[in-house]
């Protein structure tokens, strides 16, 4: 059986248990229209519907509903398979799915320190924004930035993010920044497209409309397609980013970026960032240890957000 197929039946198994595509999207962790999608290359391969599709929504017709027990059991019966099948000595493997901007903007910095701790832990990172499905693919855990995840998983919450215009501390000295700036037409702004599902991400024009900027200073500048790049920009004096905490955070610490309108000018965000995993499965010593050294992380970054902040907004 191809993956797509394994992730097509877990969508139609999703779909059937929950009730409708918009549920199971929420518990496996993608879109409905994403899940929608998936059923549907289900039933191209089938050759026949599993759905009586509306204006209002879909149906389970009688064939799909016959299904759904089998489909459930098979699921469990995977994982315990799965379970039984991972050798000693694949113990102490662990793989990890994360977004990419989590992996080099925040967890790079002190992973480093996890390595030396758990030197025989072999740790395999998939640092990026796709489409994972911890019930189908061969991973332990996952690090995922948005809402509650659905009952079959586990997780543990690691924190929220806000959003806040950085820049360089040369940058803003020559652009006279500060907290009581109000006019940014002079200065040059990057911009991020495509950050987030996140209803409350904001970019300049969302984040200058609160904080009582003029509109029309809020479109200029460049346009980078990643965080990664528009950072960069930002540390090398381009101009002024608007970023989330999180992935600003290092920069702020070490001084390579202030937040030149402090603590009391950021956006919180409607999402925060959780480590989960599959409930079914027990988790191993080496993600034992990921999870509770990770959580130590978290603990420190909060801790050290306000500082952090209050250092880089004189």
């Amino acid at each position: 059986m191809k993956l797509s197929h394994l992730n097509a039946l877990r969508a139609l198994e999703a779909t059937l248990r929950l009730g409708n595509f918009s549920a199971a999207a929420m518990e496996i962790g993608i879109t409905p229209a994403a899940v929608g999608q998936r059923v549907r290359a289900l039933e191209d391969y089938l050759g026949r519907p599993l759905f009586e599709r509306s204006g209002t929504g879909a149906v389970a017709r009688p064939e799909a509903r016959q299904v759904a027990r089998g489909l459930n059991g098979g699921f469990a019966a995977i994982a315990e398979a799965l379970e039984q099948l991972k050798a000693q000595e694949a113990s102490q493997r662990l793989r990890v799915t994360l977004p990419e901007s989590f992996a080099e903007n925040w967890l790079s910095w002190s992973l480093s320190q996890f390595q030396r701790d758990h030197p025989v832990v072999e740790l395999d990172l998939d640092a990026s924004n796709r489409d994972v499905d911890l019930m189908a693919e061969d991973f332990d855990l996952a690090v995922r930035y948005g809402s509650e995840p659905g009952e079959d998983y586990d997780s543990r919450l690691l924190f929220g993010d806000a959003v806040l215009p950085v820049c360089a501390p040369d940058f803003a000295r020559a652009h006279a920044i500060d907290g009581s700036a109000r006019d940014l037409s002079e200065i040059p702004l990057i911009h991020v497209l495509n950050r987030t599902g996140d209803p409350d991400w904001v970019g300049f024009r969302e984040w200058g409309a609160r904080f009582e900027f003029a509109p029309a200073d809020m479109e200029h500048g460049v346009r980078f397609s990643k965080t990664s790049s528009g950072l960069q920009a930002a540390v090398s004096g381009q101009g002024l980013i608007m970023a989330g905490m999180v992935e600003a955070y290092h920069g702020l610490r070490i001084g390579q970026l202030v937040a030149p309108f402090g603590a009391a000018m950021t956006y919180p965000t409607a999402y925060a960032y959780r480590i989960l995993w599959d409930r079914r499965k027990r988790l191993s010593k080496a993600a034992e240890a990921f999870v509770t050294w990770l959580l130590q992380q978290a603990e420190h970054h909060e801790q050290e957000c306000p500082r952090v902040l209050g250092a880089t907004s004189d």
